[in-house]
């Protein structure tokens, strides 16, 4: 057997192989996603809870270190199985520097939330840490929707089926609120740095991030549930 036979022999795959790989992958992103929208309901219930007045520096640093969380196993899941997606699952090509850049500012602006927020609990610098923490999340949000848009890219068995359709559109809307929720909690915590009303802004800003947080998640989920439907 010459070096031609041996290269085309290890790069054979069997379907069965390929298949198993595919549900593996969108399993996982799932899982990262069904992680991430428990980040965001309880994201919301804390600032809920916050704005009735009840414990609100304590809200905000479990809020805060809720949807850092949330944005860290999402951004992780997506980040370890995406090599997966695009060679197998996408027949398309991917734009692969924007999705790793948006990959990698979630990943990284959720451990560094999760790390502020521990440092709020501790009471160090609280009200700053807050608003840096606010200000990041939505930076980060904004800058991590062509992640949330590339979940579209990923091939289906079945693209003209009605729920297809209808779960990339999905997606695809949830990108839009992403960016406008990363916008305003950007604003909304710029605005708590110059000091005005800064418990009832960083209060508001991370009831807006969790809420976005939470339709984001759910719509990637959603996706990854009806593509793995189609292959079986």
């Amino acid at each position: 057997m010459d070096n031609k036979d041996i290269g085309n022999t290890t790069s054979t795959r069997p379907p069965e192989f390929d298949r198993q790989e595919r549900e593996r992958s969108m399993q996982v992103v799932t899982a990262g996603s069904l992680v991430e929208a428990l980040g965001g309901v309880a994201a919301v219930v804390l600032s809920v809870l916050g704005l009735a007045g009840i414990a609100r520096q304590t809200m905000i640093a479990v809020a805060i270190i809720a949807i850092g969380a949330a944005l860290l196993f999402a951004g992780g899941a997506l980040a370890s199985r995406y090599s997966q997606f695009a060679s197998r699952v996408s027949g398309q090509r991917v734009d692969e520097m924007e999705f790793g850049g948006g990959v990698g500012v979630e990943f990284l602006t959720g451990a560094a939330g999760v790390v502020m927020g521990v440092l709020i609990l501790l009471g160090i610098a609280p009200l700053t840490l807050s608003a840096v923490s606010v200000v990041a999340f939505g930076g980060g949000l904004l800058l991590s929707t062509g992640a949330t848009s590339a979940v579209n890219q990923l091939g289906e068995a079945f693209p003209y089926d009605r729920r297809v359709r209808m779960a990339r559109e999905a997606v695809q809307g949830a990108a839009g609120v992403q960016a406008l929720v990363g916008i305003g909690a950007a604003i909304l915590g710029i605005l708590a740095l110059l000091g005005i009303q800064p418990y009832t802004l960083l209060l508001v800003a991370l009831l807006g991030l969790g809420g976005g947080v939470l339709i984001s998640a759910s719509a990637v989920s959603g996706r990854m549930l009806v593509g793995m439907r189609g292959f079986r």
